[in-house]
């Protein structure tokens, strides 16, 4: 973004806390809404977030957020194993490569990188679950299991992708309408759809 449109960022950062103190309700038990089991948007917050606030926020402020919240629900225990070490690292990359992306790609662009990311995501911590869980044969069927089917008694994991990309998906689009929205407001320059806006 340009240094005009780096100061619009108070709308995508309510809708950022809203998301951290849903969180944080949802590890606390405070919500229990079934539909919403599998919603997380910690992924468009990461990618899209990082994307859409000024530069003088560090790629890592999300991200640290995550574990922050995390630790505060849920003790240290919560984030010292396999899969959250896989987790974390996913997010931090994240928001790195939008950090490098700010001010080179429109709507369109920022939404194929969130579901490239949100891909990327699944793959990582589903192959980290495959190796580290015993329930998976160590072999090229066994990973395919854990990447389709899963671990009996829960949902299969692609239904975590299906729901995993709407979440990422819509959150994203809600972040690009309000800051788009807040760009209207102080009749500065929005994200257009297609290509970055002139610097």
């Amino acid at each position: 973004m340009t240094s005009k449109t780096s100061r619009i960022y108070l709308l995508p950062l309510i809708l950022v806390l809203v998301a951290a103190a849903f969180r944080y309700a949802k590890l606390e038990g405070l919500v229990t809404v079934d539909a919403l089991e599998n919603f997380s948007p910690w992924m468009a917050l990461a990618f899209t977030g990082t994307l859409l606030f000024s530069k003088r926020f560090s790629f890592l402020l999300i991200p640290l957020l995550l574990v922050g919240i995390d630790i505060a629900a849920t003790g240290f225990s919560s984030v010292l194993h396999w899969e959250a070490l896989a987790v974390y690292p996913c997010f931090a990359v994240a928001a790195l490569l939008a950090s490098r992306w700010r001010g080179q790609t429109g709507l369109m662009g920022s939404l194929l990188g969130v579901v490239g990311c949100s891909l990327a995501f699944y793959l990582i911590t589903n192959t980290v679950s495959w190796f580290s869980n015993p329930v998976y044969t160590k072999n090229l069927a066994g990973w395919v299991h854990a990447m389709t089917v899963g671990e009996a008694g829960h949902p299969p994991t692609w239904w975590f992708l299906r729901n995993s990309l709407f979440s990422d998906v819509g959150f994203s689009i809600l972040l690009f309408a309000a800051y788009n929205s807040e760009a209207v407001i102080r009749q500065q320059q929005r994200i257009p759809l297609l290509r970055p806006a002139a610097a």
